[in-house]
């Protein structure tokens, strides 16, 4: 009996200590998270299309599109979230991990990626009847979207709320059809779903139609007029904006007072002021495409101050405040970015870990990239004057860089060798955030202690 409850006293003590173990490596692991909540887990996302270009529209950088050239295949990078465009498909990029997109539409109506049905075109071109008739709920399994192009046909509506009730969060896209409201028709027939991401080519006076997808997260609106003086409606689950319009000029003031708990806004065209973005104090990224004139950044800056992520297109007034902005983890720099004003912000930005630069005659001499330790990610379009110091930067894991000529081809092909541990392409997926690895050990090392305990004792109920 003694020794029964020595043995038993020793299991027992045996217990506690993993306990308090296990109790410590799960605390460092919430401190862990708690250290790298705001890294980006970019990706590399690789193509297989020789003939389009790809675009990270949430990060839109100088309107630069990446593609295949001759035998070199194009890659992408972007980060969980982003919007992307490959040829007329809008893919929201939701999972790092799925590297790779290899798109094909063998006809007008159906979009495959990677062999899986992605997209759905309803348009005047093509009856889908005999395909809705034969479609289950394992064909649309992997849908991602629905693009209207044209008014629903009555007798497509019973199929597309079958869509609905097996993927309530497909994404809608809205295109343009003459003088046909697209969304008001898809409102009065078809507004069963509830998508997380909006796509729609609209007029101002049909901005209040919005306020009916209150699910949305992510909303792409191409503005039409050249003018808008409302506001967007209320859309309480909105993080990411992107506008675009090519005869956009000027936006309100209060267009966002509906909408301040917005995370993440790209403005792809040349707007006369940036006013719009006062109200927005939970702004985390700013995409600014502003190629036909000064962009004036009017808002305090300790907004600024909080942005993750920071892309300027076009030239800017206050390039010497870039430097000042510690938290940036993705740079795009102004085209009239100064030599001296690049190195000081390499000599000051060092968490940067994606950096884009406009070829220019300023900067001749790109050394001080040697400063930044955690840059992971490196973007150059339109010249490279130095060539020579990229050859250096052993640690990137993604190098963009401008293809023109076949001199350029066989810059590409020396930088490949050179850099053999990074992806290399030309301007038109192995994930780059290390944070989340360290996560790996401790959550490893759990498993491996609660096998050895289970080992332990079941050797010592054998023993007894």
């Amino acid at each position: 009996m003694p020794s029964t409850n020595i043995t038993g006293d020793k299991g027992k003590k045996k217990f506690n200590w993993s306990v308090v173990i296990i109790t410590l490596l799960f605390a460092v692991t919430a401190l862990i998270i708690y250290r790298f909540k705001n890294e980006k887990h970019f990706a590399v996302v690789h193509l297989y299309e020789k003939s389009e270009l790809a675009f990270n529209l949430s990060k839109n950088y100088n309107l630069n599109g990446f593609g295949s050239f001759n035998a070199t295949k194009g890659a992408l990078l972007a980060e969980e979230g982003d919007i992307l465009g490959i040829n007329n498909t809008f893919i929201h990029f939701k999972n790092v991990r799925e590297d790779s997109m290899h798109l094909s539409n063998d006809d007008d109506s159906l979009v495959f990626i990677n062999g899986k049905l992605n997209s759905i075109v309803i348009s005047d071109k093509e009856d889908l009847l005999p395909w809705f008739r034969s479609m289950t709920a394992a064909s649309v399994s992997d849908l991602q979207s629905i693009r209207f192009s044209t008014k629903i046909p009555g007798s497509y509506i019973f199929f597309l709320k079958e869509i609905a009730r097996l993927k309530p969060g497909t994404a809608l896209l809205f295109e343009e059809a003459d003088s046909v409201n697209i969304i008001d028709d898809y409102i009065k027939q078809a507004g069963f779903f509830t998508p997380h991401f909006v796509n729609a080519t609209i007029t101002q006076q049909q901005l209040p139609q919005l306020s009916h997808f209150k699910n949305v997260e992510c909303l792409y609106i191409d503005i039409t007029d050249s003018v808008v003086t409302i506001p967007l409606p209320a859309m309480p689950a909105l993080k990411q904006c992107i506008i675009y319009g090519n005869d956009l000029k000027s936006i309100a003031p209060s267009f966002f007072n509906n909408n301040t708990q917005l995370q993440q806004l790209t403005l792809v065209n040349s707007i006369n002021n940036y006013a719009l973005l006062q109200p927005l104090d939970h702004l985390q990224e700013l995409s600014i495409n502003n190629t036909e004139k000064h962009a004036a950044l009017t808002i305090s800056k300790n907004k600024l101050d909080n942005l993750l992520v920071l892309i300027i297109s076009g030239r800017f007034n206050a390039i010497d405040t870039l430097a000042t902005f510690k938290k940036l983890r993705w740079l795009g720099l102004p085209e009239n970015t100064t030599q001296q004003q690049f190195n000081t912000i390499a000599a000051n930005l060092k968490g940067l870990e994606v950096l884009e630069l406009q070829g220019n005659d300023a900067i001749t001499n790109l050394s001080a990239l040697q400063q930044l330790h955690n840059l992971k990610g490196l973007i150059i379009t339109d010249t490279i004057i130095d060539k020579q110091s990229l050859y250096s930067l052993k640690d990137l894991r993604y190098l963009s860089v401008p293809y023109n000529n076949q001199t350029d081809s066989i810059y590409l092909l020396a930088l490949q060798k050179t850099l053999p541990g990074c992806i290399v392409v030309p301007n038109s997926g192995a994930c780059l955030g290390s944070g989340w690895l360290l996560l790996v050990f401790p959550l490893a090392f759990v498993c491996i202690l609660f096998l050895k305990l289970r080992k332990t004792k079941s050797g010592h109920s054998e023993t007894t």
